[in-house]
């Protein structure tokens, strides 16, 4: 392969990073569903274990959902597990998470529903959304920046 030859593989992978961040956009219910799947975990952990294991079924479907919605609608699943500055959003939001779920064990005592269980489940659900929206923006720009290299 000679420099042109190279220069001009580079350049078609720099329009193609910048037609897949043009793709990458996915609808306010998909971050909402992710979001409320990591309520669900979070929340369900803290009440008795028939209920618990009741709300990881339905969030493990609807992260199931969000995955075959991803493939269908733009024919790829985009991992959060991405280089750059969307890896550090990544740990930041597993960090807080692992917190919530160390909550949701602290509140939780197998036997009764604890409400305070569900108050925890909504912060988690409410910042899982805004992480998620975030998290699209920040691989947007990542795309659109390597675009233009």
């Amino acid at each position: 392969m000679n420099r042109d030859e190279a220069a001009a593989a580079l350049a078609e992978v720099a329009r193609t990073e910048g037609r897949l961040a043009e793709r990458a956009q996915w609808p306010f219910h998909r971050h909402a569903m992710f979001g409320l799947a990591e309520g669900l975990l979070v929340a369900g952990l803290a009440q008795p274990t028939t209920m618990m294991f009741s709300m990881f079924a339905v969030a493990m479907a609807l992260l199931a959902v969000c995955i075959f919605d991803d493939r269908r609608r733009h024919g790829m699943f985009v991992s959060g597990w991405q280089p750059g500055a969307t890896r550090s959003l990544t740990v930041l939001l597993m960090l807080f998470l692992v917190a919530m779920l160390g909550l949701a064990l602290y509140i939780r005592d197998g036997q009764s529903v604890q409400p305070v269980g569900y108050l925890v489940g909504a912060v988690t659900f409410l910042v899982a959304t805004a992480a998620s929206l975030r998290w699209e923006k920040v691989y947007r720009a990542q795309l659109l920046e390597r675009g233009r290299r």
